[in-house]
């Protein structure tokens, strides 16, 4: 029989805790509709009401965001502190809102003691909390940068800067819109919360269900299908997360296993996973974070972002799916079996797919009528949330089940907009220093100083080490955030079209989530698929080539940005696709039969030249393609036996299913 006796303490406390945290969420859940649908507030409250609900709830869930278990935080003693310092940030956050009227009104505002105090703590909680969700490159950076603004007049030199009082610092971080509340801070709270929010609207309305059913069909049954569904629902999944460790968890519990049941090696699942997931930021119309600071960093329409990516995030899904392919014909890859397969009538029932396709139509349409990016979003949140409902009305537990879930995906949004708030905080910290030092100045100097020497090549190289190294460890945004500061501008300077520039360091600095030796999304795909991470880097890499050349396009053939006539364009997509093929089969080494090493190095080389631009690069590629694709589709090869056929006759176990 169970106990109807009283609650333990800790389960009261425990109770009471989720109590709170819920509220809070809900508030700020509501928060963000109410401000996108109805208008935002001046920009210090905005952003400081967003900053301190979201480092309120952070704190009171501080053992949940561990990593690891951290048993006093569960103890009396920690759940006192993890309410102090969330009472505290709160405080410090709330603070702003009450002296909005005199810190824009009045000019130049001497900071007093306790603004000096609050600012102080405020950004070591931030740094706390980013060190905690994230690990220590970005927070040691924030560090980093805090101490050069202190103590960087006593360096001599070029990589000095002439010295900033305690007292100023603090009016530049706490006190305006230059420093914590900054364009970044503004973008959270504006663009990013909502959109948050839209995606878990999504997903507890059926959405990640549907995008998962809809890439079974189109690629559960063809050559090495688990690996192309993981594919296909990475891309509709990024739509709506747009982070690659925050797909591979979503995705990967599925699609990992499945090819591991099939038969796939568990560094390659694991690696189609993390692939196919970091691709999900670049992936039109609905992308990550980043593609809306682009937007706000370069002064252009969203959507000018949006159509620009249409062609780069086909061709980088196109060289991922013809990579699986060729290790699906090379290693004789199962497909999903008949009855794994959802029917096209279940999928495509009208009561079904209705919600997600008008949610889509609207929001889609809203911004391609010139709405803003939060307003549509808003609208495509009332249209779901509205159908979600009435096609549940028909019965009192379906509308209780149905609000159970609409409450949950709420709690769920909190949990995103806060699991993203401390590091992109954190990232402004480091931005607005960078920017009051001008150390981010003397760098950028420093890359076009290579630049003109003469190897344009060998300084648009040092640009993306540069992205790369300062994206290590760190999510993507923030990577962005802190390689468009640096090197961004150096490339404009040097005569590189903004818009190329920006997407340039986008791409670069998204590749961190693959490259070692800090690559969040492999280690995360390494968990789930129970393998060593390093196996599954090396084959992301290989998977992912296409991603290393396309920054390169950006520079060398803007075209593919869709700048430039039709003709132009069209041949520029041409020629990337025919460079993924390359790529893909150089490689992977195989096409129809195993390709020796030579030939694949000369595939290689042809498949990089035609980032040149050049029309002799694009013929010898051509003919480079054309000649394999001859020479193993209309020749015969030998009696050896294909190289997958060779492994499975040795352990005696061909596999079936391959068309």
């Amino acid at each position: 029989m169970t106990s109807t006796g009283p609650q333990s303490p800790k389960a009261v406390r425990g109770k009471g805790l989720n109590t709170v945290v819920t509220v809070l969420s809900l508030m700020l859940v509501t928060f963000h509709i109410y401000t996108a649908g109805f208008g935002q507030f001046p920009p210090l409250i905005q952003r400081s009401v967003h900053v301190g609900l979201g480092l309120a709830i952070v704190y009171l869930m501080l053992d949940r965001f561990a990593g690891a278990p951290v048993p006093f935080l569960s103890t009396r003693a920690g759940l006192i502190l993890r309410a102090t310092l969330a009472v505290v940030a709160a405080l410090a956050c709330f603070y702003v809102v009450t002296q909005e009227t005199r810190l824009t009104e009045s000019f130049g505002v001497t900071a007093t003691s306790f603004e000096i105090l609050s600012a102080t703590v405020l950004v070591g909680l931030v740094i706390f909390v980013a060190y905690w969700n994230t690990g220590i490159a970005l927070p040691l950076l924030a560090l980093a940068s805090v101490v050069y603004t202190l103590f960087g007049d006593m360096i001599a030199g070029r990589w000095g800067h002439p010295g900033f009082s305690p007292s100023y610092i603090v009016e530049y971080l706490y006190l305006g819109t230059e420093g914590i509340w900054g364009a970044v801070t503004g973008l959270s709270a504006n663009l990013i919360a909502i959109f948050i929010i839209f995606g878990a609207f999504l997903l507890a309305t059926g959405a990640a269900q549907s995008f998962m059913d809809i890439a079974l069909l189109i690629a559960g049954r063809r050559p090495g299908g688990a690996a192309k569904v993981s594919t296909v629902s990475s891309a509709l999944l990024g739509m709506l997360n747009g982070s690659a460790v925050a797909n591979v968890a979503t995705t990967g519990n599925f699609t990992i296993p499945a090819m591991k049941r099939l038969g796939y090696r568990p560094s390659f699942a694991g690696a189609v996973e993390a692939t196919a997931s970091s691709g999900g930021q670049i992936t039109p119309p609905i992308m990550g974070a980043g593609a809306f600071i682009m937007a706000e960093l370069l002064g252009v329409p969203y959507m000018t972002i949006a159509y620009a990516a249409l062609i780069p995030a086909f061709l980088f899904f196109a060289c991922v799916w013809f990579s699986i392919d060729i290790e699906a014909r090379r290693e004789n890859m199962q497909p999903f079996r008949p009855e794994d397969m959802p029917s096209w009538r279940e999928v495509f029932a009208p009561l079904r797919i209705a919600p997600l396709a008008l949610t889509l139509v609207v929001t889609l349409g809203a911004m391609f009528s010139g709405r803003t990016p939060s307003l549509a979003a808003f609208y495509g949140i009332v249209t779901n949330v509205t159908l979600f409902l009435l096609l549940g009305a028909f019965s009192r537990e379906a509308v209780m089940t149905r609000l159970r879930a609409l409450f949950d995906g709420a709690v769920s949004a909190a949990t995103g907009i806060t699991s993203i708030l401390a590091l992109l905080v954190c990232a402004q910290i480091t931005l607005s220093l960078i920017g009051l030092t001008g150390i981010g100045i003397k760098l950028t100097d420093s890359i076009i100083m290579i630049n003109e020497s003469g190897w344009q090549v060998l300084g648009v190289v040092f640009a993306m080490i540069v992205a790369l190294i300062l994206g290590m460890g760190m999510p993507t945004t923030a990577a962005y955030l802190l390689s468009a500061a640096v090197a961004a501008p150096a490339l404009i300077q040097t005569g590189v079209d903004p818009v190329s520039a920006h997407f340039f360091v986008f791409y670069s600095a998204l590749l961190s989530a693959l490259t070692p030796p800090v690559c969040t999304a492999i280690f995360t795909a390494a968990v789930i698929a129970q393998e060593k991470w390093w196996p599954i880097c090396l084959e992301a890499m290989r998977l992912a080539a296409m991603k290393y050349l396309l920054p390169f396009f950006f520079i060398f053939r803007e075209a593919i940005l869709l700048k430039g006539t039709g003709a132009e364009i069209a041949w520029a997509a041409f020629m990337g696709l025919v460079a993924s093929m390359l790529l893909a089969i150089a490689t992977g080494r195989y096409y129809r039969r195993p390709v020796s090493l030579p030939v694949a190095l000369v595939l290689l080389a042809t498949g990089i030249s035609v980032v040149s631009g050049y029309l002799v690069a694009d013929l010898v590629a051509l003919a480079a393609l054309g000649g394999i694709i001859v020479s193993q589709r209309f020749f015969k090869a030998s009696a050896a036996p294909e190289v997958g056929q060779e492994n499975a006759v040795a352990d005696g176990s061909v596999k079936a299913g391959h068309d």
